[in-house]
């Protein structure tokens, strides 16, 4: 017998350990690690450790790629931010920025001893140093 109050228990244990660090992105990776911790765990098949994961994820919907813009003042979707773009790939770029799929910087940015963010908001494009930085 299945005991799903210790299964929801460890869920809900799960996911903010591995969403320590930032609490709305679970992709991929972490969905199928949770998984393979329930199967571990409780013995369980593949199939019934995705189905648990599924309805727990019914009552706390899953986030990806998100994070919280201090400048918005909002969750908002995470863009990568690309320093140095040759004169090469500048137009094809340039497209993908303007789509809001990613931000472009300069190399003047990159100097010894500085942070820099890997990824921006979607909304405003402010870098976001807190999900990573480089």
């Amino acid at each position: 017998m299945i005991d799903v109050t210790a299964i929801d228990r460890l869920l809900k244990g799960l996911h903010g350990f591995y969403l320590r660090n930032n609490e709305y992105d679970e992709g991929d990776l972490l969905f199928y690690r949770i998984n393979y911790k329930l199967i571990d765990s409780f013995g369980i098949t593949q199939d019934e450790a995705e189905k648990f994961h599924l309805n727990y994820h019914d009552r706390n919907p899953r986030r990806i790629s998100k994070g919280y813009c201090h400048t918005c003042n909002k969750i908002t979707s995470i863009i990568p931010i690309i320093y140095g773009v040759s004169e090469q790939d500048i137009s094809t770029l340039k497209v993908a920025e303007d789509d809001k799929r990613l931000i472009i910087r300069y190399l003047d940015e990159v100097k010894e001893g500085n942070k820099l963010a890997m990824f921006g908001c979607k909304i405003c494009t402010s870098p976001l140093p807190k999900y990573g930085t480089i």
